[in-house]
């Protein structure tokens, strides 16, 4: 990452009182890993409700950096907030594998953001025996699990 997105991102993210060295940023061919370290407490109105203003900051950041030929994914996480809604998500896809294993119906997740359904999507891809889909429009999209068919 050029020094001069690097200076973005601390900017915008200045604009919520976070400091240069609250900023960790990991970045790999495909993703841009952008970590805010604080207070749990505080990390409140940075995430918001249903981490509706941490995915629309991540949205932001996104557009501030993919603007060349070049498309690298934004994953922002603020107090660790993605890390452990990443624990729950994992629960909540064993559970539904084996709710599919036992009635072999499909198996609709609870509403989703849609960064929180491709982290399942990716769960799920080189899975031998599940796969998982997207069905619905907006805010009633819904998430699937079900078995591969041969």
């Amino acid at each position: 990452m050029n020094p001069e997105d690097m200076k973005k991102i601390e900017e915008l993210l200045a604009l919520f009182d976070i400091t240069s060295d609250q900023i960790k940023i990991e970045e790999t061919d495909e993703l841009v890993k952008i970590t805010v370290q604080m207070d749990e407490l505080d990390a409140g109105r940075l995430i918001g409700r249903f981490a509706s203003t941490l995915d629309s900051l991540q949205l932001i950041i996104s557009l501030m950096l993919n603007r060349g030929e070049v498309h690298k994914h934004v994953l922002l996480d603020v107090a660790g907030y993605r890390q452990r809604r990443m624990g729950t998500l994992e629960t909540m896809v064993e559970n539904a594998k084996n709710q599919v294993k036992s009635t072999g119906a499909p198996c609709v997740l609870p509403p989703l953001s849609s960064t929180e359904r491709r982290q399942v999507h990716l769960m799920i891809q080189d899975d031998a025996e599940f796969t998982s889909y997207s069905d619905g429009h907006g805010q009633d999209r819904r998430l699937f699990i079900s078995l591969k068919t041969v």
